[in-house]
Protein backbone atom coordinates (compact mmCIF):
# COMPACT_ATOMS: atom_id res chain seq x y z
CA UNK A 1 0.00 0.00 0.00
CA UNK A 2 1.11 3.18 -1.04
CA UNK A 3 2.13 5.86 1.59
CA UNK A 4 -0.44 9.04 0.92
CA UNK A 5 1.19 12.32 1.51
CA UNK A 6 0.16 15.71 1.19
CA UNK A 7 1.95 19.09 0.68
CA UNK A 8 1.32 20.30 4.14
CA UNK A 9 3.61 17.13 5.60
CA UNK A 10 6.48 18.61 4.56
CA UNK A 11 5.38 22.44 4.55
CA UNK A 12 7.79 24.41 6.85
CA UNK A 13 5.87 26.30 9.56
CA UNK A 14 6.73 29.40 12.27
CA UNK A 15 8.63 32.71 11.60
CA UNK A 16 9.52 33.27 8.14
CA UNK A 17 10.66 36.84 7.62
CA UNK A 18 9.74 39.93 8.82
CA UNK A 19 7.81 38.48 11.62
CA UNK A 20 5.60 36.88 9.39
CA UNK A 21 4.15 33.59 10.87
CA UNK A 22 2.81 30.75 7.98
CA UNK A 23 0.84 27.75 9.52
CA UNK A 24 -0.84 25.05 7.62
CA UNK A 25 -4.69 25.35 9.09
CA UNK A 26 -4.75 20.99 10.11
CA UNK A 27 -7.42 19.15 10.91
CA UNK A 28 -10.24 21.03 9.03
CA UNK A 29 -12.69 19.18 6.58
CA UNK A 30 -13.70 20.86 3.54
CA UNK A 31 -17.31 20.73 2.01
CA UNK A 32 -18.85 22.26 -0.83
CA UNK A 33 -22.78 23.11 -0.83
CA UNK A 34 -24.24 23.37 -3.71
CA UNK A 35 -28.42 24.16 -4.11
CA UNK A 36 -31.04 25.50 -6.46
CA UNK A 37 -32.38 26.56 -3.78
CA UNK A 38 -30.95 28.63 -0.74
CA UNK A 39 -34.01 28.46 1.19
CA UNK A 40 -33.77 24.70 1.85
CA UNK A 41 -29.98 24.85 2.22
CA UNK A 42 -30.42 27.44 4.87
CA UNK A 43 -33.13 25.02 6.47
CA UNK A 44 -30.67 22.12 6.12
CA UNK A 45 -27.99 23.98 7.55
CA UNK A 46 -29.90 25.17 10.71
CA UNK A 47 -31.55 22.33 11.60
CA UNK A 48 -28.53 20.38 11.42
CA UNK A 49 -25.46 22.98 12.54
CA UNK A 50 -27.97 25.76 13.51
CA UNK A 51 -25.76 27.92 11.00
CA UNK A 52 -27.49 30.29 9.08
CA UNK A 53 -26.11 31.44 5.24
CA UNK A 54 -23.38 34.20 5.12
CA UNK A 55 -24.31 37.03 3.03
CA UNK A 56 -22.07 37.79 -0.43
CA UNK A 57 -18.42 37.41 -0.07
CA UNK A 58 -18.66 36.72 3.24
CA UNK A 59 -18.07 34.05 6.43
CA UNK A 60 -20.32 32.97 9.12
CA UNK A 61 -19.11 31.16 12.07
CA UNK A 62 -20.48 29.12 14.73
CA UNK A 63 -18.71 27.15 17.65
CA UNK A 64 -16.01 24.83 15.18
CA UNK A 65 -18.08 25.68 12.11
CA UNK A 66 -17.01 28.48 9.27
CA UNK A 67 -19.36 29.08 6.22
CA UNK A 68 -17.81 30.53 3.50
CA UNK A 69 -20.01 32.20 0.44
CA UNK A 70 -18.49 31.05 -2.62
CA UNK A 71 -21.34 32.00 -4.77
CA UNK A 72 -24.55 32.48 -5.28
CA UNK A 73 -26.01 28.60 -4.50
CA UNK A 74 -22.37 27.89 -3.61
CA UNK A 75 -20.83 27.61 0.14
CA UNK A 76 -17.91 26.19 1.65
CA UNK A 77 -18.26 24.22 4.88
CA UNK A 78 -15.35 24.24 6.89
CA UNK A 79 -15.35 21.68 9.99
CA UNK A 80 -13.61 19.73 12.19
CA UNK A 81 -12.01 16.77 10.10
CA UNK A 82 -13.55 14.31 12.34
CA UNK A 83 -17.35 15.14 11.40
CA UNK A 84 -17.18 15.91 7.89
CA UNK A 85 -18.30 12.41 6.89
CA UNK A 86 -21.33 12.62 9.31
CA UNK A 87 -22.18 16.00 8.21
CA UNK A 88 -21.76 15.50 4.61
CA UNK A 89 -24.14 12.39 5.08
CA UNK A 90 -26.39 14.27 7.35
CA UNK A 91 -26.88 17.52 5.22
CA UNK A 92 -26.94 14.57 2.34
CA UNK A 93 -29.87 13.46 3.85
CA UNK A 94 -31.53 16.95 4.62
CA UNK A 95 -31.48 18.04 1.01
CA UNK A 96 -32.22 14.65 -1.24
CA UNK A 97 -35.95 15.93 -1.99
CA UNK A 98 -33.53 19.25 -3.48
CA UNK A 99 -31.53 20.27 -6.54
CA UNK A 100 -28.81 20.48 -4.20
CA UNK A 101 -25.10 18.80 -3.50
CA UNK A 102 -22.63 17.71 -0.98
CA UNK A 103 -19.09 17.01 -2.02
CA UNK A 104 -16.29 16.70 0.31
CA UNK A 105 -13.41 18.73 -0.83
CA UNK A 106 -11.11 17.91 2.21
CA UNK A 107 -8.38 16.29 0.31
CA UNK A 108 -8.64 18.96 -2.70
CA UNK A 109 -7.96 21.57 -1.38
CA UNK A 110 -4.62 23.37 1.67
CA UNK A 111 -5.56 25.75 3.82
CA UNK A 112 -2.63 28.17 4.76
CA UNK A 113 -2.58 30.96 7.40
CA UNK A 114 -0.30 34.19 7.15
CA UNK A 115 -0.15 36.49 10.14
CA UNK A 116 1.74 38.79 11.68
CA UNK A 117 1.69 42.80 10.91
CA UNK A 118 2.76 42.54 7.56
CA UNK A 119 0.98 39.41 6.34
CA UNK A 120 -1.82 41.69 4.63
CA UNK A 121 0.88 43.78 2.39
CA UNK A 122 2.24 40.40 1.82
CA UNK A 123 -0.57 39.05 0.29
CA UNK A 124 -1.68 41.58 -1.51
CA UNK A 125 1.00 41.99 -3.09
CA UNK A 126 0.26 38.85 -5.22
CA UNK A 127 -3.21 39.23 -5.74
CA UNK A 128 -5.66 43.01 -6.29
CA UNK A 129 -7.95 43.03 -3.15
CA UNK A 130 -7.05 45.14 -0.17
CA UNK A 131 -6.51 42.82 2.76
CA UNK A 132 -5.92 45.68 5.02
CA UNK A 133 -8.12 45.32 8.27
CA UNK A 134 -10.06 48.41 7.88
CA UNK A 135 -11.11 46.97 4.02
CA UNK A 136 -10.95 43.20 5.24
CA UNK A 137 -12.48 42.83 8.38
CA UNK A 138 -13.57 39.88 10.85
CA UNK A 139 -15.58 37.84 8.27
CA UNK A 140 -14.95 38.84 5.27
CA UNK A 141 -13.91 36.96 1.95
CA UNK A 142 -13.03 37.10 -1.59
CA UNK A 143 -12.10 34.79 -4.20
CA UNK A 144 -9.63 36.05 -6.63
CA UNK A 145 -5.90 35.20 -8.02
CA UNK A 146 -3.23 34.97 -5.61
CA UNK A 147 0.67 34.68 -7.43
CA UNK A 148 -1.66 33.69 -10.59
CA UNK A 149 -3.35 30.64 -8.47
CA UNK A 150 -6.88 30.33 -7.55
CA UNK A 151 -7.56 31.12 -3.95
CA UNK A 152 -10.30 32.38 -1.24
CA UNK A 153 -9.13 34.81 1.30
CA UNK A 154 -10.57 34.75 4.49
CA UNK A 155 -10.34 36.98 7.52
CA UNK A 156 -11.23 34.18 10.43
CA UNK A 157 -11.71 36.73 13.05
CA UNK A 158 -7.68 36.16 14.36
CA UNK A 159 -5.91 39.65 14.71
CA UNK A 160 -3.29 39.78 12.08
CA UNK A 161 -4.27 36.57 10.20
CA UNK A 162 -5.61 35.56 6.75
CA UNK A 163 -6.46 32.41 5.88
CA UNK A 164 -5.70 31.07 2.22
CA UNK A 165 -7.44 27.88 0.37
CA UNK A 166 -6.18 26.71 -2.72
CA UNK A 167 -5.90 23.75 -4.70
CA UNK A 168 -3.17 21.26 -3.34
CA UNK A 169 -1.46 21.09 -6.79
CA UNK A 170 -0.30 24.63 -6.63
CA UNK A 171 1.13 24.03 -3.04
CA UNK A 172 4.69 24.24 -3.52
CA UNK A 173 4.31 27.21 -6.42
CA UNK A 174 2.33 28.76 -3.34
CA UNK A 175 5.08 28.38 -0.73
CA UNK A 176 7.59 29.45 -3.17
CA UNK A 177 5.89 32.88 -4.01
CA UNK A 178 5.26 32.90 -0.51
CA UNK A 179 9.64 32.94 0.17
CA UNK A 180 10.42 34.96 -2.54
CA UNK A 181 7.17 37.44 -1.67
CA UNK A 182 8.88 37.77 1.89
CA UNK A 183 12.45 38.42 0.61
CA UNK A 184 11.33 41.91 -0.72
Amino acid sequence: MLERRTPLESMPEGLMPDGLHLAAVRDRGLLLLQSASSPAMQQALERELGLPLPAAQQVTALGEYALLWLAPGQWLLDLPAKMTASIETALGGRLEATLAAVTDLSDALISLELGGALAPEILMSGCSVDLRPHAFPPGCLARTALAAVPAILWNPGAPERIRCLIECAFADHMLSWLRSATRR
